[in-house]
């Protein structure tokens, strides 16, 4: 049997704890009672404090009841403080070794909590501290495997200008701007003349489509110069000479809307690292009227300023830009083979037969190369006095005709003689005449005239020359319609016969 040593009460020995107030049990027997009447354990006052929780315990107790603490004699208080009046802090925990209806109910101290709490933050911070060296490791194998990959070079195609140049190939391999145009005009066609224009190696079409294939020299060329002027769009006709061996002989650009003589130069030094295909027969001039846009909207516009200045272009003036290339000669001789030397090899000397008699045969001359239709239409026109200012350039069986004549009449007439060329199909006429021009500039000046309050004064113009006529009331006045004149247009007073006529008394 068990006995409680608080109430005195008595329990089997399967219990531990009192059932009244929780007093842990003691085994019943003598010795036990007499130490107990002997030390007063049923009084309170004797009691032991528990040096954790506060809690009490009775006298002989090792282990205190509310937190399971060791008890030491040492550690009893002199007076009990009821748990109601001043509970423990910390959280609850529940007895678990008691019976169901005995469980008890107590505190846990701070310090525990508290060493809870800073176990959780330690375990958190070696976890955040393991996930970043995680991913500082697996940052670093990243940079790792993309460092050790091989890096692809740009592919691009090089013209065979550009491998020519070694400057021109470093640059090749970057990419051409977006936007950028370098196309054959539409509303010229190219041009080819010499003694094999009608080759199938150095035709029209076989022109047109060498450059096609061989443009990007021109395009990087012109990327280049746009990176320093974006500004820059041009329109221009590229003359060419070419030799039966492909080589480019000569290059120069005839004109062009946008002068530009370092752009000219780059292009120039592309087009003379072409090399076509080689051909038994002569040599031949390509024009190539080519437009250089960074905006293709103004494509079209830069073809009608083109065309424009081509139609005041005379078949004599002087190219904008040339190159200093070898004549065609020299060039013929350079490109020319050596003839290998023969060699005669030691035999014996046989007799000679006798001489035999043969039947003379006389040479034929080459036939000449057919003319081609844009030669067939200048030889007419050079032929002619009338038309000797005029030029001319074709596309299929249409034949446009450019330069300047002196009335409508003789642009009438130069038209009829190109139709009656065989081989013509269509005639544009672009001509301009030495009468309109003279009467634009006649037009403009007495605008001036009018403008400045000389109504009396009348002009007519002739080439360059002016004659003033009319009435003016002073001499100033007289003075004024000669500077009016040669300041409106580029013309001279070539003769004067203004009339001073003074007013009445009132000015007029």
């Amino acid at each position: 049997m068990k006995r409680c040593p608080r109430c005195e009460k008595t329990f089997p020995d399967s219990e531990t704890f009192c059932e009244a107030d929780g007093t842990a049990l003691v085994q019943a027997g003598p010795a036990f009672a007499e130490g107990a009447a002997a030390t007063g354990a049923g009084e309170f006052g004797e009691q032991i404090e528990c040096p954790v929780c506060g809690g009490k315990a009775q006298p002989g107790e090792l282990i205190c009841n509310f937190c399971g603490a060791r008890l030491g004699v040492e550690s009893a208080a002199p007076s009990y403080t009821p748990p109601s009046s001043a509970p423990p802090r910390g959280r609850t925990t529940v007895r678990r070794d008691a019976s169901p209806s005995m469980r008890i109910t107590g505190r846990m101290p701070d310090g525990d909590n508290d060493r809870e709490e800073e176990g959780r933050r330690r375990f958190g911070f070696v976890w955040y501290l393991i996930a970043a060296i995680v991913a500082l490791g697996g940052g670093a194998w990243l940079a790792l495997h993309l460092s050790t990959k091989p890096a692809q070079a740009p592919v691009a195609n090089a013209s065979p200008a550009a491998v020519a140049s070694p400057a021109v190939v470093a640059s090749v391999t970057a990419p051409a701007p977006s936007g950028l145009l370098v196309a054959l005009s539409k509303a010229m066609g190219v041009q080819v003349t010499g003694e094999s224009a009608a080759a199938p190696e150095r035709n029209q079409e076989a022109a047109r489509k060498f450059f096609e294939d061989h443009k990007d020299g021109l395009l990087e060329s012109y990327s280049h110069a746009v990176a320093g002027d974006s500004t820059l769009r041009d329109g221009m006709v590229v003359r060419i000479r070419v030799l039966p061996n492909g080589n480019v002989d000569a290059a120069s650009v005839r004109t062009s809307t946008n002068p530009n003589p370092a752009f000219d130069a780059e292009v120039v030094k592309d087009v003379s690292a072409w090399n076509f295909a080689p051909l038994s027969g002569g040599q031949v001039e390509i024009d190539y009227p080519i437009i250089f846009t960074n905006d293709p909207t103004t494509k079209d516009a830069l073809e009608s300023q083109l065309s424009s200045k081509v139609a005041g272009l005379s078949p004599t003036e002087a190219p904008e830009f040339a190159s200093a290339l070898p004549s065609p000669a020299a060039s013929e001789a350079a490109s020319a083979p050596s003839p290998a030397p023969i060699e005669t090899p030691a035999m014996a000397v046989a007799p000679a037969p006798a001489p035999r008699k043969h039947h003379h045969v006389a040479s034929r001359a080459p036939k000449p190369a057919p003319l081609t239709l844009q030669q067939s239409v200048k030889q007419v026109l050079g032929s002619n006095p009338r038309t000797r200012r005029v030029d001319c350039y074709t596309s299929g069986s249409a034949v446009t005709i450019f330069g300047k004549v002196f009335d409508a009449d003789a642009k009438r007439y130069t038209e009829k003689i190109v139709r009656q060329v065989p081989g013509v199909g269509n005639v544009i006429d672009s001509l301009t005449t030495d009468t309109a021009d003279w009467a634009a500039r006649q037009a403009a000046i007495a605008s001036q005239l009018y403008a400045a309050g000389l109504t009396g004064v009348t002009v007519k113009v002739i080439g360059h020359d002016a004659y003033l006529d009319g009435t003016v009331k002073s001499d100033a006045q007289k003075q004024q319609a000669v500077t009016i004149t040669q300041s409106a247009s580029p013309v001279h007073v070539r003769g004067n016969i203004i009339r001073v006529l003074p007013g009445n008394m009132f000015g007029f």
